[in-house]
């Protein structure tokens, strides 16, 4: 099915996901690079669960809106808590004191990126300040927020940037609203109103950057977010009641669409990179409002969401690296962030909490300050009592295999299916990534440059690039072609958590312009940690058919089988079907402006398919 992708006016970038993932250079907070076109991806409903709608009028809000600040984040009762649970715990005094540590670095510090640096002061500053008691926190958190509030506006023009802002300053108006001078509340205010919540207003009764509203990606979640928290921070305050009456209802009915993308098992459909991104803004809009109001009017209980977290979990490697699909940086870790800490008390889920503190342990990090707002003790429950495997439905779907959760040398191996239209998406239905003895054999190379001309034209812009395409990804290809770009595709058979562990993918649609039937199927021995990859055709003429696996290793080849050594270790991939046909190497360097992929090679197997049916099978052995 095509989607719809509409192309909408030149704008101006503001501390957005756009300039953060690839370097863009800020000052002030602002961007300073030009991006030229905006393309919004309207994505199908998710095939396994209608959107639940929620109704709420705009008399449903302020009767439950609490009276006192902070409302939302650091409440008197939440610090109550901490004070109590710190007497005996010295897990939560350590975190604590890495916290206020951090605040006092913060003091000193000159220069600040963007936005989000701003956002983790606040929050940072707001709990030294609500803990010491010493205003020097928030004097400091005080002049940042004058600065924010004093621009001349927020890039409402690209949404996205302007809610951001628009949490930041609600966040710092709420937490810090007992120290602030009725002055500088004023000033605060209207930099709220007039910056964020006005242009806001206008967005959900129908301007053209409203588009957010009605996607079911990070966008609405996000931009949603920013809202309700600026929306709640004022309310009550003055004549500022009418921006939570109209705000809430609509960003709450408008987050259904995106929170929906995360049913029935919560994959996230845009990967693991926008998966933190849209993930911790949506917590702290339903935070927001579960403190301020006593209720997230539901959106908190959405079908999947409660298990997203074993998502992320999941897409991890025992090297602690994230698999780097969907515009997903390679070599990203998975770091600690607090939402572990949230979903476990949320959800009353054990492993959530101890699967933070692990973190914050192995990377060696300090505690931030969400660990401290969320903060739920380390408890009994072991990462060894889950399932190695997991296979997650959804609009964009995957399954994990491992042989071991504890040891970091264990083979793991991902494979995806779902839609090759989804936001940030390439086209890579069927790529695996393949890691095993602490290092990554076989992944996915990540994004390009954001502000390539065209990158997010869904409709044909985006392919023209090299690390977009097929080509550059761990799929089968036929015809040295792209797959179609408005392919579906499907998981047909899952048998895992056994000792022969095998996932197949129904990849016809992505292949349907030479094959009448195309699938995938791959298998994890875990006795002895072989892979194989099984590819089979039915062509519906003869065709060029290959295999490929990106990868950094130095490869030698014999034939049908090749050795690929990294930091002194080896594996073995062996051509096991058909019978004639040999290694091949070609180097996946590309020329400026795209990204170069220097040292990474393709290995590859090609063959002339006949007409009818056709395998190709790897087998991958340490």
């Amino acid at each position: 099915m095509k989607r719809t992708i509409m192309a909408l006016m030149s704008i101006m970038l503001s501390t957005s996901m756009l300039m953060s993932e690839n370097g863009g250079e800020t000052k002030g907070g602002s961007e300073l690079a030009k991006y030229e076109k905006l393309y919004v991806c309207e994505t199908p409903e998710n095939p396994y669960k209608k959107t639940p709608i929620i109704d709420i009028k705009a008399e449903d809000v302020l009767p439950r809106l609490k009276a006192e600040h902070p409302r939302m984040f650091v409440t008197k009762e939440r610090l109550a808590e901490l004070k109590k649970l710190a007497v005996k715990d010295t897990l939560l005094q350590k975190y604590i004191a890495q916290v206020l540590e951090q605040a006092d670095k913060m003091l000193k510090a000159t220069s600040i990126k963007n936005d989000r640096e701003i956002l983790d002061r606040i929050f940072t500053m707001g709990f030294a300040y609500h803990w010491t008691g010493n205003v020097i926190y928030a004097e400091n958190a005080k002049k940042l927020l004058l600065e924010l509030c004093s621009r001349p506006e927020w890039d409402w023009f690209h949404f996205l940037g302007g809610s951001e802002a628009t949490l930041v300053a609600g966040a710092g108006y709420d937490i810090f609203y007992n120290y602030l001078d009725a002055a500088t509340r004023k000033t605060l205010c209207h930099g709220i109103i007039k910056n964020g919540l006005n242009p806001g207003i206008a967005a959900y009764n129908g301007a053209p950057y409203g588009w957010f509203r009605y996607v079911r990606h990070n966008w609405n979640l996000v931009c949603n977010s920013g809202m309700i928290v600026g929306a709640l921070a004022i309310a009550g305050d003055e004549f500022n009641d009418n921006y939570a009456k109209l705000i809430v209802p609509e960003a709450v009915k408008s987050m259904t669409l995106a929170l929906n993308e995360y049913a029935p098992d919560g994959a996230y459909p845009e990967g693991p990179g926008y998966w933190g991104f849209a993930t911790s803004y949506t917590i702290l809009a339903l935070e927001a409002m579960q403190r301020s109001l006593g209720t997230d009017f539901g959106l908190s209980k959405f079908e999947g969401f409660d298990k997203t977290y074993y998502y992320n979990m999941y897409v991890t490697a025992p090297n602690g690296k994230l698999t780097s699909y969907a515009d997903c940086s390679p070599d990203t870790e998975n770091r600690p962030n607090g939402l572990m800490m949230w979903a476990s008390g949320k959800y009353n889920d054990p492993y959530l909490a101890n699967r933070e503190h692990n973190l914050l342990q192995k990377s060696k990090r300090n505690a931030h300050a969400y660990d401290l707002f969320f903060y739920q003790p380390r408890n009994n429950s072991v990462l060894t009592d889950l399932p190695t495997d997991r296979y997650f439905r959804g609009p964009v779907e995957v399954a994990t295999i491992r042989t071991n959760w504890t040891n970091p040398n264990a083979s793991f191996v991902q494979i995806k299916a779902g839609y090759n239209q989804v936001n940030h998406g390439h086209l890579d239905l069927g790529a695996f990534e393949y890691f095993t003895m602490g290092e990554k054999w076989f992944y996915d190379l990540g994004s390009d440059d954001y502000l390539l001309p065209d990158f997010f034209d869904m409709n044909g812009g985006r392919w023209k690039f090299f690390r977009m395409g097929s080509l550059s990804h761990n799929v089968p290809v036929v015809n040295n072609k792209n797959q179609d770009i408005y392919a579906n595709s499907k998981f047909t058979d899952v048998n895992i958590n056994r000792t022969l562990a095998t996932v197949t993918v129904d990849l016809t649609e992505a292949y349907k312009e030479f094959c009448d039937k195309m699938t995938r199927m791959i298998l994890l021995n875990k006795n002895d940690e072989s892979l194989i990859i099984q590819d089979d055709y039915i062509t519906k003429n003869e065709c060029n058919i290959s295999w490929r696996g990106m990868t950094d290793a130095t490869i030698v080849i014999k034939g049908k089988t090749a050795t690929l050594t990294q930091k002194g270790k080896k594996i073995t991939v062996k051509i096991l079907s058909p019978e004639n046909t040999k290694f091949t190497v070609e180097s996946a360097l590309q020329k400026a402006p795209q990204k170069e992929n220097k040292g990474v090679s393709i290995l590859k197997v090609e063959m002339l398919g006949a007409a009818g049916n056709n395998q190709l099978k790897i087998e991958i052995t340490k």
